[in-house]
């Protein structure tokens, strides 16, 4: 089998396992108590760092694949570039988080769309990708009117949890509808659209964002480093991003010892959500050059 043979198979066999997990996970989620907010952001928030985050720290190996930075004052120089442009949405987030929820949003719904697998439509994915901010309208719009209060304030949250309820149920029916069209030519990409759409909608916001950001984006996109690469091991690539994670896990704690005197809850959700923003900017620009590739095979990496 060639090289994009068994990548293409990885990533379905991941795929079809994220699907099956989503569902036992809504099963089990019917036996389980509901949790407060803030019992649910101080369990989750180390979930989605330790196992979320890391695909993020991997953007160093695309860099080497590029071959275009190879002195130490090149590596300075991308360091440079991509702490500042994190920093950057941080100074949005501050000066104007109404407007910064709305990019963000935006922005994550065009990052998702690319976790789909193939050639797949441009409707396919962006309904695949709107799925992460429109599904948890449905039945859980005050949890997530609440969390997008602590980004952005009481307004401005309401104000967007309104806009995203209106089409929250019409973008259901199309996923729907396209999981089932899709269905004769890739059921388990169909299977996988549904999967996500149902642990987004049914679990609680917080435990369906971290199942999906952690289970099925991360997951994907260290397969397919693994595979772009041809780094051997899953292993291999985390030891790559040991030093990257080290750096941010500082971050971290610096962050939080700078907002001491907020709510907890307000505390963890900003760190969280903001912290994500920042980071993912920077990393689209250097992971969308490789996704528009089709993630064509790049070069072997030593460490």
């Amino acid at each position: 089998m060639s090289s994009s043979g068994r990548a293409s198979t990885s990533i379905t066999l991941q795929g079809l396992a994220f699907s099956a997990l989503a569902w036992l996970s809504l099963v089990a989620c019917l036996w389980l108590p509901p949790l407060d907010a803030q019992v649910q952001l101080v369990v989750l928030s180390p979930v989605i760092l330790l196992l979320g985050v890391p695909h993020g720290a991997l953007d160093i190996v695309f860099v080497r694949q590029f071959g275009s930075v190879r002195s130490t004052a090149g590596w300075l120089l991308f360091i440079m570039a991509y702490l500042v442009t994190a920093a950057a949405v941080m100074v949005l987030w501050w000066f104007a988080p109404g407007f910064f929820l709305a990019a963000f949003l935006l922005v994550s719904v065009f990052h998702f769309s690319g976790d789909p697998d193939g050639e797949t439509s441009v409707l396919f994915r962006t309904l695949y990708g709107g799925a992460v901010i429109f599904c948890p309208m449905t039945l859980h719009a005050p949890e997530v009117s609440q969390l997008f209060a602590s980004l952005a304030g009481v307004p401005a949250a309401q104000a967007i949890v309104a806009a995203l309820q209106w089409a929250a149920w019409p973008w259901m029916a199309a996923i729907v509808l396209a999981a089932i069209a899709g269905a004769k030519r890739e059921l388990a990409r169909s299977v996988e659209l549904i999967s996500v759409t149902a642990i987004l909608t049914f679990a609680p916001p917080l435990i369906g964002f971290t199942f999906f950001f952690c289970g099925m984006h991360s997951a994907r996109h260290m397969i397919r480093t693994r595979d772009y690469c041809s780094a051997g091991t899953l292993r291999k690539l985390l030891r790559i991003a040991a030093w990257p994670m080290l750096v941010t896990v500082i971050g971290v704690v610096i962050a939080w010892w700078l907002t001491d005197g907020k709510p907890p809850d307000m505390r963890l959700t900003q760190l969280l959500f903001v912290g994500l923003a920042a980071l993912t900017v920077p990393h689209m620009i250097v992971v969308e050059r490789v996704r528009f590739t089709g993630w064509a095979i790049g070069r072997s990496i030593s460490t």
